[in-house]
């Protein structure tokens, strides 16, 4: 089946990775060859607004497409570090991961 879109975008902290998350990544399948996740906060330490490290998030998308044949090549994730009160460097940021990730 032919998809609408080659890739599409989906950015949060997931802090933590839940159902509803999982919901919008599929309907993003749905729709598209390919997934972009991106987490944000990825350079934090960990505190009790971010008690999961970047890679702990990684593993939880990853490991929620692990069993489902194909969707976990077709799901891509990065981080995304936070570029505090400069939303210039940060979209700047976003749109250098999308491009470069460009399949």
């Amino acid at each position: 089946m032919e998809k609408e879109f080659d890739l599409l975008v989906f950015i949060g902290r997931f802090q933590p990775f839940h159902m509803e998350h999982k919901r919008v990544i599929d309907l993003a399948l749905s729709k598209a060859k390919n997934v972009l996740v991106l987490i944000g906060s990825a350079g934090k330490a960990r505190t009790i607004r971010n008690p999961f490290t970047f890679e702990e998030r990684r593993s939880m998308i990853e490991d929620a497409y692990h069993d489902y044949a194909g969707d976990h090549n077709r799901v891509i994730v990065k981080p995304l570090h936070d570029k505090t009160y400069n939303d210039v460097a940060w979209i700047n940021q976003v749109q250098h991961v999308v491009k470069e990730t460009t399949l």
